[in-house]
């Protein structure tokens, strides 16, 4: 199962069931143009209420969250302070915390210009470093990775505030020479990567520690195959998806071709859940990273077979799916509108080079389920229009404890910008905190939020992408690479994964060799 599993202390209790069979026939679909713009900043904002450590208040924009949890790592004689707590509980996970950081990096990377024009890049850039600056931490040597701080079943019997929970905390797992963590090590190897494509612009000096962190992690979880350990709460089914992952995050920053080599073999080993690899009926989780994986491979090797598993993913998603009565792509029932968000994130970040209207729609009808246009006519995410979830199962945000079932009122504070798990598959969703199936809220959930919510920007909210003449690949700099590629294409006209309008430095409407001429002098 591709879920988070039972959690205790949390208590069986009724709630407030919302069916489509209640409602009007008329009032089945909200009217309303969604505001992205809105959605897209509150689902960043949703991060500063898992903050984890001593500057967890620090530029917070919940005034109801502080220090927390200031000894984490003393149990090993370091400081593992930072970090996220993994939803609605306080424990710091490896395996999703890895994964919530690489993609919203790679949000950030594909979508830049939207964090730029909405004016969200600020925030954005905060929420990645307070991840690295955690990862950096958990990496005492080139041989170890800290990456579980709390016990799980201990953890979820408390039910308070972060800020006021007792005693020191356990560090529970690390990755090194006899214990493998593969997955974990391949998601944060991704995540300190793309922090340094993202960042080295701003501080090169910490871009560069990211980088050389991210090399040592991926040649640790390479030297020591295997899945990590998450309890009964994320527990791998495959590991090669991450280190492939992984992998091309290292090339795309250092442009070494072994790494690309290394995520070909990876992709294809460690999964036993499906018997052909490529062919993903899945989506981008913690789980399961082979569908980005593929596609990032088909991007950068131009391989028939990564596209076709691309376009076969993209296919099942679209044509086989389970689909509710209201339109929503019905993956599980365990927080189902996470998997809804991350494939519309890769839909439409795959629209940028090869648009595609039947992804562009697939993707606008999940997001647009999720902010109201649903049978319910409620927001999924909190805060956000006229109606939404008001018992979301967060601690923090609950403000309560377990006596006399307190824990089961409305949250005393607003959560604003957390996506929870949604409704089953009838469209039917129950605001009830012990129902954590629907009500739950977590880093992972929002990471692939954010890049969908960006994608949808881009797409259709009217922001329009500045043109960066000479920027052939869309790295968003303008170097050697973009040169060889159009040299390449004014050999072959092979345009293939080349933004041609980039390449047009006159503007004349045609690429060519004045165009080449042009660029060059640019560079030199």
């Amino acid at each position: 199962m591709k879920n988070k599993f039972t959690k205790l202390g949390a208590l069986i209790l009724s709630g407030v069931l919302v069916s489509t069979s209640l409602l009007p026939a008329g009032s089945v679909f909200a009217a309303a143009n969604p505001d992205y713009s809105t959605a897209f900043k509150d689902s960043i904002i949703f991060y500063d209420a898992n903050k984890c450590g001593n500057d967890a208040g620090v530029n917070n924009f919940f005034d109801w969250r502080g220090a927390c949890h200031t000894h984490d790592g003393s149990d090993v004689g370091l400081d593992l302070t930072g970090g996220y707590h993994d939803a609605g509980d306080h424990v710091k996970f490896g395996l999703p915390q890895g994964y919530s950081a690489a993609v919203l990096g790679w949000s950030f990377y594909e979508f830049k210009d939207v964090f730029d024009s909405t004016g969200n890049t600020a925030k954005m850039l905060g929420q990645l470093k307070y991840f690295t600056d955690y990862f950096l931490k958990c990496h005492p040597n080139a041989n170890t990775f800290y990456y579980q701080i709390g016990e799980g079943n201990e953890d979820h019997t408390y039910w308070g505030a972060p800020e006021q929970q007792p005693g020191n905390r356990q560090t529970l797992y690390k990755a090194d020479a006899g214990s493998p963590a593969s997955d974990i090590l391949g998601e944060t190897t991704a995540a300190l990567a793309l922090m340094y494509l993202n960042y080295k612009n701003i501080d090169s000096a910490y871009a560069n520690r990211c980088l050389t962190a991210a090399k040592e992690l991926y040649a640790l979880g390479k030297a020591n195959k295997g899945v990590g350990n998450g309890q009964s709460f994320y527990q791998s089914t495959s590991y090669g998806d991450d280190l492939a992952w992984g992998a091309t995050w290292l090339y795309t920053a250092t442009n070494d071709s072994s790494y690309i080599a290394d995520a070909e073999q990876f992709i294809t080993i460690g999964n036993t859940m499906n018997e052909n690899k490529l062919q993903d009926k899945w989506t981008m989780c913690w789980d399961d990273m082979y569908l980005p994986a593929a596609f990032r491979l088909a991007q950068i090797t131009d391989k028939q077979i990564y596209k076709d598993a691309v376009q076969f993913n993209f296919n099942y998603w679209k044509n086989q799916l389970t689909t509710t009565p209201g339109g929503l792509k019905y993956l599980t029932n365990w927080g189902v509108l996470r998997y809804a968000a991350a494939e519309s994130m890769v839909m439409l970040i795959y629209c940028k080079q090869n648009p595609d209207q039947s992804l562009l729609n697939m993707a606008k009808s999940q997001i647009d389920y999720i902010l109201g246009n649903n049978p319910a006519n409620m927001s999924y995410i909190i805060g956000f229009g006229n109606k939404w979830c008001t018992h979301p199962h967060h601690r923090a945000a609950n403000g309560y404890t377990y006596a006399n079932g307190d824990n089961l009122k409305p949250a005393k504070h607003l959560l604003t910008g957390a996506l929870v798990g949604g409704p089953d598959q009838s469209d039917r969703f129950l605001d009830d905190a012990s129902q954590y199936q629907y009500t739950e809220v977590a880093i992972d959930y929002n990471a692939g939020l954010v890049g969908a919510l960006a994608g949808s920007l881009r797409f259709f909210g009217g922001v329009v992408p500045p043109v960066l003449k000479g920027d052939l690949n869309n790295d968003k700099n303008v170097d050697a690479l973009d040169l060889a590629s159009l040299k390449k294409y004014l050999l072959t006209q092979d345009g293939n994964g080349i933004n041609l309008s980039n390449a047009d430095m006159n503007s004349d409407g045609i690429v060519d060799s004045i165009d080449f001429a042009l660029l060059k002098k640019a560079l030199m």
